[in-house]
């Protein structure tokens, strides 16, 4: 099957999470891919070389791109490249007026596939205009919204893709990132800056009375570390790094905790996927219950209801009093169960399901 992506790749967002993960495994499956990806902004944010079948023939419509004197969407990829399946990822972003013109023509020679990332019902018309042959959506709270604006038929619930289990020697794994070997180490990563985990600094401060700790942030933002230069505690280290999945769980595994601290709410419905590309780590994941990135999150993460619970959730973990196991086993499970090539699979049923109705249709069309 020839597959055509409409994505962020290659930078650290939560589209690039989502395509990417999806894109190498159905190469491993031996189909083709072909990624349209955007050029402008994201450019600076890429962490590395893009491949052979990437583009980057567009500019999105977000971070006032469109404004800007350079703006440009080239429509030779879309309309000459030969590809079977069209699939965009969160069509929001992407410079909606002209994907609406050469839409019909992409639609004469593909099955057409909207990953919504949106996390309500958007104001922009152009958003609706769009005939797709198939929305796909994350969990059943996104099929609420989305019933009200296309058919249910269209709509189909395939999960975010984890990262694989992958296992890690803490020890060898420090020594390869230069960490020390005696401290407790509790990790955080994610697009938020730094000034939004300065929020968890009294809690590590507390622990760090009686543990030797170390709180490594690796973020890719520290341009808007703080509002003004402050000094740093000694128990905090940062690392601006663009890196890949497998260096993400060389650090994670050097680790004894990943918290997860950023927004914590949005307006709507939303999945973590910093949280779901870490799962399948083995370390133990701790998240804000209060946050709705985390509404239908089970036993894969251990959520704390405040920084107090934090801390005494830590403390266990760190003494071996707060069982982890059942979390761990979850997590692993989860991540198992909705590994890349699992989720890879499902939507290549999807695709195969719509050919066929595709098929069917010009076979009746002929017979008339």
């Amino acid at each position: 099957m020839k597959i055509a992506m409409m994505t962020r790749w290659n930078v650290p967002s939560g589209q690039s999470c989502h395509a990417e993960p999806l894109g190498r495994a159905w190469l491993r499956m031996g189909h083709e891919i072909k990624v349209f990806a955007p050029a402008g902004m994201d450019l600076s944010l890429v962490y590395q070389h893009d491949e052979s079948f990437v583009r980057r023939c567009y500019m999105q419509d977000i971070w006032g791109e469109r404004a800007r004197s350079d703006f440009f969407f080239d429509t030779q990829p879309f309309l000459e490249e030969d590809y079977d399946i069209f699939l965009v990822e969160m069509t929001a972003i992407m410079p909606m007026p002209e994907l609406l013109k050469i839409f019909p023509q992409i639609k004469k020679k593909a099955k057409t596939v909207h990953v919504v990332h949106e996390t309500r019902l958007p104001e922009d018309p152009n958003w609706y205009k769009f005939d797709w042959d198939a929305i796909v959506c994350f969990d059943e709270r996104y099929r609420e919204f989305l019933v009200k604006a296309f058919p249910e038929e269209k709509i189909a619930v395939i999960p975010f893709p984890c990262h694989p289990p992958m296992q890690g020697d803490k020890k060898e794994t420090r020594k390869s990132l230069g960490l020390p070997l005696d401290k407790k180490i509790v990790f955080a990563y994610g697009a938020d800056s730094v000034y939004f985990h300065v929020g968890l600094f009294p809690v590590i401060e507390k622990l760090s009375k009686d543990y030797p700790m170390l709180f490594l942030l690796l973020s890719h933002h520290t341009q808007t570390a703080m509002p003004e230069p402050k000094p740093m505690p000694e128990f905090f280290m940062l690392r601006d790094e663009m890196i890949t999945d497998d260096k993400l769980y060389t650090y994670l595994h050097a680790s004894d905790a990943y918290i997860y601290f950023g927004r914590l709410s949005i307006d709507g419905v939303g999945v973590s996927s910093c949280v779901t590309t870490c799962l399948g780590a083995g370390r133990p994941v701790l998240v804000p219950g209060y946050c709705n990135f985390f509404d239908l999150s089970g036993k894969e993460v251990i959520k704390y209801a405040d920084f107090q619970d934090l801390e005494q959730k830590l403390r266990g973990i760190f003494d071996g009093t707060e069982s982890v196991r059942d979390n761990l086993v979850a997590a692993e499970e989860y991540a198992v169960r909705n590994s890349s090539l699992e989720i890879a699979s499902q939507f290549i049923k999807l695709f195969e399901k719509l050919r066929g109705e595709r098929n069917t249709r010009q076979l009746k069309q002929k017979s008339l």
